[in-house]
């Protein structure tokens, strides 16, 4: 083989193994603290202020200037909420070291494998997708764990709120006797209050950490209990049972539309799934579809009826309550 074709794939290769190893030491990495702050204004859409951990728990920012132009845009913004809430520690500059590894990584396999250059650069693309996708599906995780770790939080708290603590002292405690993610995220809100962010405002962060419903609606009672006053340990009980109902719910529509998320995920995958072996299989059977102007329309509307058919899908198996 070509000397400049190992080059290309000894290079591509390097830069996906660096990659994987800042992931692997972001997820290490998440009980010491988030990294991302000064995100924004509106803390139910970007969490606006952030305790950084001790600066020899960080990792050197190898490229501090493009991380700060990284999160002035609102597309980098949304996808560190969604690393924050996956519960990755990585900048916007380890970010985006990922996706172009991934990027390349992808299409410089795809390239060799197929020796099509539109395959390669939708092979690339789907590796994106699922790197995507691996964020979301973390993040989903994560949240769903922390749902159901918030009851049992919630009767901790309001058992310190009876003893006579104050509400940031039960939040300790329940900061040292729960387990990640609840643990991180409660130690996230003593962070930013011991940096004089305000309780109301620490409270409104988590909200936008988190992305729950449940997590805002116990919030919101917090919130407006420290406005107003009353039995706060009171409200706590009421919205934990409510909450535990919400979680016995949510466990029955997993149960009954599971048939449904599979489905939508092999139709999604299938079309993808089979031009790749196709064009590995026979390289050139898939050229009209590309070259020519028949074919490009067919792609187009092959394409514009799989979105279709995933908004039907997705709303046929989503059930708010």
């Amino acid at each position: 083989m070509n000397p400049f074709v190992f080059a290309i794939i000894g290079g591509a290769m390097t830069f996906m193994l660096a990659a994987i190893a800042l992931l692997a030491l972001a997820r290490s990495a998440e009980a010491n603290g988030r990294l991302f702050g000064g995100m924004g204004a509106d803390a139910r859409s970007t969490p606006a202020a952030s305790a950084v951990p001790p600066t020899d728990t960080l990792r050197p920012d190898l490229w501090p200037g493009l991380s700060e132009r990284l999160q002035e845009t609102r597309f980098w913004r949304d996808i560190q909420l969604l690393v924050l809430r996956a519960g990755l520690l990585l900048r916007p500059s380890e970010a985006l070291l990922i996706g172009l590894a991934a990027a390349i990584t992808g299409t410089t396999i795809g390239w060799f494998a197929t020796g099509n250059a539109l395959m390669a650069l939708l092979i690339g693309t789907i590796v994106v997708g699922i790197l995507y996708m691996y964020l979301t599906l973390l993040a989903t995780r994560r949240q769903a764990l922390l749902v159901n770790q918030l009851p049992n939080a919630l009767d901790m708290l309001a058992s310190g709120l009876r003893s006579g603590h104050a509400l940031t002292r039960s939040l300790r405690i329940v900061a040292t006797q729960s387990r990640p993610p609840l643990s991180d995220e409660v130690e996230h809100i003593l962070q930013d209050i011991n940096v004089g962010v305000s309780t109301p405002e620490a409270l409104s962060l988590l909200v936008a950490r988190t992305g729950s419903y449940d997590v805002e609606l116990v919030v919101a009672a917090i919130q407006t209990q420290l406005k107003l006053g009353g039995n706060l340990a009171e409200v706590l009980d009421n919205i934990t049972n409510v909450i535990r109902e919400r979680v016995r719910l949510q466990r029955e529509i997993d149960a009954a539309t599971s048939e449904g998320r599979l489905s939508a995920m092999i139709l999604i995958a299938m079309p993808f799934a089979m031009a790749i072996i196709i064009s590995i299989i026979n390289p050139d059977y898939l050229d009209p579809l590309f070259q020519e102007a028949a074919g490009r329309m067919m792609l187009i509307g092959a394409g514009f009826l799989m979105l279709f058919g995933i908004i039907v899908i997705k709303n046929l198996i989503k059930i708010d309550f």
